[in-house]
């Protein structure tokens, strides 16, 4: 299993509309990507935090293929934009070791409520 984990500042007064696109693209666009098992978008208790997705995928190999995808870019891309840029430039550049990957300090426990699931079974 291969499992990738975002978190997405959202100011306050776009998180509904983010929610309800984010969810969209998760009810429509996962269910057509090969060897995902899992996604979760996830609300921050605090307004302030983050928002987390994760998705879990059978190997890195099928993640590789999803983010390189052209349902990966539209997915990504920001409503009214007029390039196909994704919304999160790092997020199509290749995946570093943890290592090599920009540390960020501990936060501390954040707390969320599960917003959506996608579980991979076909509909």
């Amino acid at each position: 299993m291969y499992v990738v984990t975002n978190r997405i500042e959202v100011p306050a007064e776009r998180a509904a509309a983010f929610e309800e696109r984010f969810i969209s693209n998760m009810r429509n666009n996962l269910p057509k990507v090969q060897g995902l098992s899992r996604a979760t978008l996830d609300k921050p208790v605090d307004p302030a935090a983050a928002y987390k997705v994760t998705m879990e995928f059978v190997a890195e190999s099928d993640f590789i293929i999803w983010r390189d995808s052209e349902a990966f870019r539209t997915s990504h891309g920001r409503p009214g934009a007029t390039t196909q840029e994704p919304s999160n430039p790092a997020a199509s550049s290749p995946v570093a070791p943890a290592e090599t990957s920009d540390p960020r300090p501990a936060t501390g426990p954040e707390h969320h409520t599960r917003l959506e699931t996608f579980d991979g079974t076909p509909a």
